[in-house]
């Protein structure tokens, strides 16, 4: 027998939310991840739900979760996070049912048909349980359809911990899920492991670093985002130094993120500001910047065939860009 779901009853409420991929199968390649973080994006937008933190292994995901109290929403709204959500056939499919609608409503005084048109997508907004289904089917019907298989992709139902809304408790929770990679073995700094909220932060991901401010704010840290990088860098290494018991960072390496201040080195800095992040036009994996150049195909010439071009001048795990830029990495000298 299924044990209820336990529901926070305040205003905001934050979850730790984690799900595995049946028999714990390793599904999740550089590919998958990009999707399912593309999705994850969309899903928050149209949701009004927020990530503060997230990791995505290779059987499985974590996510740290904000949920506010709902709001209602005008029409304008709606159309804003409907159009975030869906892809452009669909969304003109959305409009001319709801402009049938309003001009129903118009003729015959009875608003019944556009109240269930708003209700079928509000209904699914502010929804933690609704978030994660659908996230998860997104994703599930996706890989299907790749790799030709059908049924469940997914373990059993997702996992979920309230979280209490206080910064040791939160910070505590996005720490652990920031640290997965590390734990396993797969990188030795977290802002190496690509598929991280830390690392998209400090990539520069807007998103991300809105999260992670989030959660300094609430332990009292106001300021730049570079000194909240190096408050978060310094939590993280405190948090994640190995014992007895785990894996994790050497004692000296924690000291040395200490006596930085948390601050990446400057080589670290400048390799971030080489000219791919400004001049790149666009910036993911090769299936991110595919997509964007089938979406703006017009603006290239004939003879291009796809968008996705490899960075230049050292290892950028993974990312493409959509412009074939020359530009040497600076390196310490």
């Amino acid at each position: 027998m299924r044990k209820p779901r336990i529901i926070g009853q305040r205003e905001t409420n934050y979850y730790h939310v984690m799900s595995r991929v049946v028999d714990r199968r390793h599904v999740f390649g550089e590919k998958e991840k990009e999707f399912f973080l593309m999705a994850l994006r969309r899903l928050e937008a149209f949701s009004g739900l927020r990530v503060l933190a997230y990791c995505v292994m290779s059987n499985h995901f974590h996510l740290l979760l904000e949920v506010p109290e709902v709001v209602e929403l005008d029409d304008t709204a709606l159309m804003d996070r409907l159009r975030a959500f869906y892809p452009r056939a669909r969304m003109a499919a959305i409009k001319q049912e709801f402009e049938r609608a309003r001009k129903h409503a118009e003729n015959t005084g009875n608003e019944e048909w556009l109240d269930e048109l708003r209700e079928r997508y509000l209904c699914r907004m502010g929804c933690l349980s609704s978030f994660v289904k659908e996230l998860k089917e997104c994703f599930t019907k996706w890989y299907n359809r790749r790799e030709d298989r059908r049924g469940t992709l997914w373990e059993e139902r997702f996992k979920s911990v309230l979280v209490e809304d206080s910064d040791t408790a939160l910070l505590t929770m996005a720490s652990y899920i920031e640290l997965n990679p590390v734990r396993a073995g797969m990188v030795e700094d977290p802002r190496e492991y690509r598929h991280c909220s830390y690392a998209e932060a400090v990539a520069g991901g807007k998103l991300a670093r809105e999260g992670i401010a989030t959660l300094l704010r609430m332990h009292g840290q106001e300021g730049s985002w570079r000194k909240a990088a190096a408050q978060y860098r310094k939590l993280l290494f405190c948090a994640g130094q190995k014992n007895e018991a785990r894996g994790g960072f050497d004692p000296a390496r924690v000291r040395q993120v200490l006596e930085e201040g948390g601050e990446l080195p400057l080589h670290e800095l400048i390799r971030c500001h080489v000219r791919y992040f400004n001049d790149g036009v666009a910036l993911g994996s090769r299936l991110f910047v595919d997509e964007v150049f089938a979406q703006n195909r017009s603006l290239f010439g004939a003879r291009r065939r796809d968008g996705a071009r490899k960075m230049k001048g050292g290892d950028w795990n993974g990312l493409f860009c959509l412009r074939n830029l020359s530009a040497a990495l600076a390196a310490p000298g």
